[in-house]
């Protein structure tokens, strides 16, 4: 499936994914207080940028990965969410999607990428720890925080 950066005809997309995620991550409305006119308003500002994965046979966002540009003191620039719809699971878009983002990070020299996935979330968690220069960096109260190193990033 091809990836590609998104743009502003993106953001219905990039939004409805967002929710999809709260939903599945078991997230109740009171911790998603976004608007899907702030979140094009974010975008837009250049708050955060995207890679969406289209199904060429329907036209559909497949995934997305979400980016935004951190700071370390000791390390410099860090970069890191990704959602897969349901029914692409399992066709490794997951790591096509990972490749756009550990590219646009060796383009910004960035240090390291960071996220992070609920410990009950084996599925992402087991494609994550198969991938070259990531570990599992904290682990507080059911959220398991993941880093790629450089090295990694440049593996991948």
């Amino acid at each position: 499936m091809p990836v590609r950066p998104a743009t502003n005809d993106d953001i219905p997309d990039l939004f409805a994914m967002a929710m999809e995620l709260a939903a599945f991550q078991q997230f109740d409305a009171a911790h998603v207080t976004i608007s899907r006119e702030h979140y094009a308003k974010d975008f837009q500002d250049g708050c955060f940028r995207a890679f969406v994965a289209i199904d060429e046979e329907t036209g559909k966002t497949a995934g997305m990965v979400l980016c935004r540009d951190t700071y370390d003191c000791w390390k410099g620039k860090t970069m890191n969410q990704m959602v897969v719809r349901p029914e692409y699971r399992k066709k490794k878009l997951g790591k096509q999607l990972w490749a756009a983002v550990a590219e646009a990070a060796k383009e910004k020299a960035v240090a390291y990428l960071i996220w992070d996935v609920l410990d009950w979330n084996k599925p992402t968690r087991g494609f994550y720890e198969s991938v070259a220069g990531v570990t599992e960096i904290k682990n507080d109260k059911g959220l398991l925080q993941y880093m790629m190193s450089r090295e990694g990033i440049e593996q991948f």
